[in-house]
């Protein structure tokens, strides 16, 4: 028997409504919706399944409601800076650090749609589709998917496949897409790009000029900035598996957890900072010998602008300062606040073992201090 092909793309238009029907009609995913959900908002989708004939309709009927009910319910304040950079006409390829599974595309989206700009497609790891309700839900909300296990030919074969499938997306002024700069979350709060996933988009390019490519693709870097990271017991409990066995992985129901987690959790203030289109700064492209240093001063320049754009709030001058057993930052929060921001750090460290407690406090104080240490390093070179 032929092995199916596997998809890329996300779902079109005409498999909105039958996508979205077999979803409310999974006795698992409705058994969830009703446990988590205000009674209201649920009755609201039991409404509204049969009304869904585009993605358009899936964003705005199913998506926005609940990004609208997370945002009441476990964010301070929601702000962005830099949509006017952008404008409808043009697709761009969107650049970001990643802090959640499932918050830093949806909230990105959110922001788009409510500024009336075309929503962009989004690259997620095909670890996240394991199960049938993941993959409609993702599919729905216009992700396509990064192939990470099979033989090196194969997984070869399908980043060309990707990377094609993005510039034509963009250079077709079809949508835009995001992908995040490095593959899964910068855990410990270091924000920098992996070379490989811009070899993977330069590939085609072909044997172009990459410095014209690039500018082509329109790549847009943006910062996402939560105050709190409700996910910061859990990666750090990650870390310290990774360190004990280098060869542990995440299972698929752990990543659940956690997108449920960060759904629920407290993230205080939220912020995205868009960056303009890069261009000027692509010139230093030049400098390169060949295309391997191309893509590393491509990864330093949208390094430079997530770094410089992340929004510091005061817990990263506490855990700064408490890292370093000192009190240089003490002008950016009051004694009160690190009084309650200690005592926060040392209940969320009661959930380790005693003989893990000191590469954990190492850890979990370095994912708020890192973007911090990262920005105070651009401003000072």
């Amino acid at each position: 028997m032929q092995e199916k092909e596997f998809r890329l793309e996300p779902y079109r238009d005409d498999e909105a409504l039958i996508a979205t029907q077999e979803l409310f009609s999974t006795a698992a995913f409705k058994a969830g919706i009703e446990s988590v959900l205000p009674k209201e908002l649920v009755e609201y989708y039991y409404s509204v399944v049969n009304d869904v004939h585009s993605i358009y309709d899936f964003q705005k009927k199913i998506v926005y409601p609940f990004l609208k009910m997370v945002q009441s319910t476990s964010i301070n304040n929601l702000t962005v800076n830099g949509l006017d950079y952008l404008n409808s006409e043009d697709r761009y390829l969107f650049i970001s650090n990643h802090r959640d599974i499932a918050l830093d595309t949806a909230y990105l989206n959110m922001l788009l749609f409510e500024n009336q700009i075309k929503t962009s497609q989004m690259a997620i790891g095909d670890n996240l589709i394991l199960d049938r309700i993941a993959e409609l839900v993702f599919r729905l909300n216009k992700s396509f998917i990064v192939k990470r296990t099979g033989a090196p030919r194969e997984l070869y074969g399908y980043s060309v496949k990707l990377s094609e499938y993005t510039r034509d997306l963009i250079l077709s002024k079809t949508e835009s897409a995001w992908i995040a700069q490095r593959e899964g979350r910068a855990k410990d709060g270091n924000d920098t790009t992996q070379t490989g996933l811009l070899k993977m988009l330069s590939l085609a390019a072909k044997k172009g000029d990459l410095k014209a490519y690039f500018k082509s693709l329109k790549v847009v870097p943006v910062a996402i900035s939560y105050e709190y990271d409700p996910c910061d017991v859990a990666k750090t409990g990650d870390f310290l598996k990774k360190k004990e066995n280098p060869n542990y992985k995440k299972h698929f129901k752990e990543d659940m957890q956690q997108i449920l987690m960060g759904i629920q959790g407290q993230k205080g203030n939220v912020h995205f900072e868009f960056h303009a289109p890069l261009d000027v700064e692509l010139d230093k492209l030049d400098t390169a010998k060949n295309n391997k240093e191309r893509l590393e001063i491509l990864g330093k320049v949208i390094d430079e602008a997530i770094q410089t754009s992340y929004q510091i709030n005061p817990i990263s001058y506490i855990a700064a300062d408490i890292l370093a057993k000192t009190n240089d930052y003490a002008a950016h929060y009051t004694i009160e606040q690190r009084k309650e921001i200690e005592i926060q750090f040392e209940n969320k460290l009661k959930h380790f073992a005693p003989n893990e407690y000191n590469d954990a406090r190492q850890y979990l104080l370095g994912m708020y201090a890192n973007p911090l240490i990262n920005q105070l390093s651009w401003k000072t070179a």
